[in-house]
């Protein structure tokens, strides 16, 4: 018990009941037809201990009267602004409230346990989810064009000789924030970085030379590929897992799709053509 009336909550509880009784002692009433604002004790004790964590120490009875003032003065505020309509016609609170109600009505847990015949089903009818694409490991150098200028197209002719003789890749060519060598990339990455011709290469040139140059935003590059492999559906047993996890995210995603319907259904909408195109 002396541990409890030394809690800063207590203080304060102890204090509005002390009010409302003197205030009930005086006679004075409590206006009927306003709207009731409740801080309620759990609310009360999150914010406490929040601010308590920040601070780095427990608050004293003045402190936590001004933070449930606080949080008295943030909830009138918001009502205040809901009533001038502040909230209409404001991007950033509809986005802000969509992005909730978008959290609130989705389900995140699987509708159902999964079973194994399910999860092979699933597997025979979407291989295309689960095929690895082709892949390339390589070795590239590059070449600058702000360093070697009008010198470029020789100094690659030069680099690609020196490399075909057995001159070390790291001896050859400049510096470059991407590395020198990329293990089991798909085409989509080759092409994103180095640009399609040297992506075409890769997936065409024969394996233990080099060649090139080939030309891509960042300037030159000479290329020798180590290994490609061909596009290949793994074995069910071998990615048994995966299957699960991509079959319980398409099941959400479908539960999430119809409680959306049902919400859509209960309006009627309308959407006006703009003066030129169509409606979406």
């Amino acid at each position: 018990m002396p541990k409890l009336l030394k809690d800063p909550l207590v203080h304060f509880l102890l204090i509005g009941a002390a009010l409302f009784a003197a205030s009930a002692w005086r006679g004075e009433m409590i206006r009927a037809g306003r709207e009731r604002i409740t801080i309620t004790a759990e609310q009360v004790a999150k914010a406490r201990d929040t601010a308590a964590l920040s601070q780095g120490h427990e608050l004293s009875p003045a402190e936590l009267r001004d933070l449930v003032e606080s949080m008295v003065r943030e909830e009138v505020l918001y009502r205040e602004a809901l009533a001038l309509g502040l909230d209409r016609n404001d991007d950033e609170v509809r986005r802000r409230v969509v992005e909730k109600m978008t959290y609130l009505s989705q389900d995140l847990a699987d509708p159902a346990p999964s079973s194994p015949g399910d999860l092979r089903a699933f597997y025979d009818a979407h291989a295309d989810l689960f095929t690895i694409p082709p892949l390339v490991s390589f070795d590239q150098v590059y070449l600058s064009p702000a360093e070697r200028g009008d010198r470029l197209d020789a100094d690659a002719a030069a680099a690609l000789t020196a490399l075909r003789a057995g001159k070390p890749a790291e001896e050859v060519g400049d510096h470059t924030p991407l590395r020198a060598e990329y293990a089991d990339a798909p085409r989509e990455q080759i092409r994103v970085l180095f640009g399609d011709a040297m992506a075409e290469a890769l997936f065409s040139l024969a394996p233990g030379d080099w060649a090139g140059p080939y030309r891509s935003d960042f300037g030159a590059h000479l290329v020798r590929l180590r290994n490609r492999t061909e596009a290949r559906l793994p074995a069910y047993d071998e990615i048994a897992a995966q299957v699960a996890e991509r079959f319980g995210a398409e099941r959400r995603r479908e539960a999430n799709e119809a409680a959306y319907a049902r919400m859509r259904s209960k309006y009627d909408v309308v959407v006006d053509a703009p003066a030129t195109g169509s409606a979406p």
